[in-house]
C-alpha cells in the first residue's frame, strides 16, 4: 500500500468522462462513443454520483481492486498448493511487480482481474467437486462479469467451456456454467434495446474494433522495447525454467495446466497495443503459477532471493527514482488551472468541445460536450461517414465554445497530431479564434 500511495497515479480521462457523461444523460453507444461493454462505466457512475468526481475516490476504488487481487491470488495459490508458505511467494511476486509495471491506475484491464480470478477459483472448485453445481454457476457468472467489462475476456468463458468438455463434463453441468453469462447477456440486450443503442453497442464493441480500427495507421502496436522484453523475461523465464524441471508431473496436474492456459490467454488481452498496464491479468496468473511451481520443487531460498533482488534493482528502483511522489497524471496543476478558466469564460448551460485535449477536462470544468461525443482518436473518427453523422447532429445544437490545443508535429495520424478534417473544416466555418488561454491552447467562439 505504501508503494501505491507514493508512486505516481494515472487518472485515465475515460475513467472520469465516461461515467460523468452517463450521469448527465448521455446514452452509451448512442450519444457517445464507448468502445467497451458498459459494466465498469456503470459502476463508476454510481460511485461518482454518490461521492463526487474526486481524485481520492478514483484512487481508493483502484486500490481496493488491487488489494482484492492480492487476497484472491493468495487464496487461489493456497487452494492449489495446500500450503500457506507458497502463496506468500506469490504475494511477494505480485506486490513487488504490480505497482511498478504501470499498475497504479484504473483501466479496464485492471478491473477485469478480480472477476477472472474468481471465475478461475470457482472453476477449479467445480473440477474438484463435480457435484457442486453452485461452483459451476459462480465460475460462469464471474467470467461473464469480466466480459461485461472488457469484451475480449470472453475468451476465458470459451476456454472454460472447452475445458469442461475436455474433462468430459455432462451437458447439464456445462449448462450450469453458461447460465450466468446467458442471463447477463439477456439483461444487457434488453437494456440496450430499450435505449435504442443495441446497434451502436455491436458496432463499437465488436464490428469496428475488428474491422476498421486495424486498418488505421499505427493502431496495432505490438513491437516490444528492450525494457519491455526484459520485464517479460523476469516475469516468465523463471517459470518456464521451473516447468522444464517438473514437466512429467505437470502432465498429471490439470489445475496447473488450467492456470497456465489462462496465463497464456491473458496475453491475448494485450492486443492491439502492447503496454504494461494491459498485462494485469497475466501478472496475476504469473504470480499464481510461480507459487504452484515452487511448491513442486525443493526450495532454494538463495535463488529466490537473488531473483527478487535482481527484479528490484532492474525494474523497481528505476520506477521509484522517476515516479515517486510525482503529481497525478491527467490531474496536474496546469490542467486544474485550464479547467478553472473554462468555468470562468463559459456558463454551465454552454456546450463546449475539446479538440486535442483529454476528456477529463469536461469533468474538471463541469461542462458537457455536444451530442454525440467522440474522443479525439483517429480510429473512431476515420470510420466512413462518422464525422458527417456527428456534424449532422451538431448543426442542430452547436457548442458555444471550442477549445483547441495546437497539433503536435508528426504524422497526420499520430496521437496529439491527428485532426478530423471534416470537423476541423466545420469549426473554421462556424467559429473564430478568440484568444490563447494557455500556451498552445486556444478558445474559439461561435460566429
Amino acid at each position: 500500500m505504501i508503494f501505491l500511495i507514493n508512486l505516481r497515479f494515472t487518472a485515465w480521462p475515460e475513467m472520469l468522462s465516461y461515467p460523468y457523461l452517463r450521469n448527465n444523460g448521455y446514452l452509451l453507444y448512442k450519444d457517445m462513443i464507448h468502445p467497451y461493454p458498459p459494466l465498469l462505466t456503470m459502476i463508476l457512475s454510481v460511485i461518482f454520483k454518490i461521492f463526487g468526481y474526486k481524485l481520492i475516490i478514483l484512487k481508493l476504488f483502484t486500490w481496493i481492486i488491487i488489494l482484492s487481487v492480492d487476497v484472491l491470488i493468495f487464496y487461489i495459490a493456497k487452494s492449489l498448493t495446500k500450503n500457506v508458505k507458497y502463496p506468500v511467494f506469490a504475494l511477494i511476486f505480485y506486490v513487488i511487480a504490480q505497482p511498478f509495471l504501470d499498475g497504479n491506475m484504473l483501466w479496464f484491464d485492471l478491473a477485469i482481474v478480480p472477476p477472472i480470478l474468481l471465475g478461475s477459483y470457482f472453476l477449479i472448485r467445480f473440477l474438484d467437486q463435480p457435484t457442486h453445481k453452485a461452483s459451476a454457476v459462480a465460475a460462469g457468472l464471474f467470467f461473464g462479469v469480466a466480459a461485461l467489462i472488457k469484451q475480449t475476456t470472453g475468451i476465458f468463458l470459451l476456454a472454460g467451456v472447452l475445458w469442461l468438455v475436455l474433462q468430459k463434463a455432462e451437458i447439464k453441468k456445462i449448462g450450469y456454467f453458461i447460465l450466468g453469462p446467458v442471463i447477463l447477456g439477456i439483461t444487457l440486450a434488453t437494456r440496450l434495446i430499450t435505449e435504442g443503442a443495441l446497434g451502436g453497442f455491436i458496432n463499437w464493441t465488436v464490428i469496428y474494433p475488428f474491422t476498421f480500427w486495424g486498418k488505421f495507421p499505427d493502431y496495432v502496436q505490438m513491437a516490444l522495447s528492450r525494457h519491455q522484453l526484459l520485464i517479460l523475461s523476469f516475469l516468465l523465464v523463471p517459470t518456464v525454467v521451473l516447468l522444464f524441471k517438473i514437466h512429467r508431473s505437470l502432465i498429471k496436474d490439470k489445475h496447473l495446466i488450467l492456470i497456465i492456459l489462462f496465463l497464456l490467454l491473458s496475453f491475448v488481452l494485450i492486443y492491439p497495443r502492447f503496454s504494461l498496464f494491459h498485462l494485469q491479468t497475466g501478472l496475476a496468473f504469473a504470480a499464481i503459477v510461480f507459487a504452484v511451481v515452487a511448491s513442486k520443487m525443493k526450495i532454494n531460498y538463495f535463488l529466490y532471493a537473488l531473483y527478487f533482488a535482481l527484479f528490484t534493482y532492474l525494474i523497481v528502483l528505476p520506477v521509484i527514482r522517476s515516479e515517486w511522489g510525482r503529481e497525478t497524471r491527467f490531474w496536474s496543476e496546469d490542467e486544474i488551472k485550464l479547467s478553472n478558466f473554462i468555468k470562468d469564460v463559459t456558463k454551465s448551460s454552454d456546450f463546449i468541445y475539446l479538440q486535442g485535449l483529454h476528456s477529463g477536462l469536461y469533468v474538471l470544468s463541469d461542462r458537457l460536450p455536444p451530442k454525440p461525443w467522440s474522443d479525439n482518436f483517429g480510429w473512431y473518427l476515420e470510420i466512413p461517414g462518422m464525422q458527417e453523422e456527428i456534424l449532422k447532429r451538431w448543426d442542430m445544437n452547436k457548442p458555444g465554445y471550442i477549445i483547441i490545443q495546437d497539433a503536435l508535429p508528426g504524422n497526420w495520424h499520430d496521437m496529439g497530431t491527428y485532426r478530423p478534417k471534416k470537423i476541423a473544416d466545420w469549426i473554421n466555418k462556424n467559429y473564430f479564434k478568440k484568444e490563447e488561454i494557455q500556451t498552445g491552447v486556444w478558445l474559439w467562439k461561435e460566429k
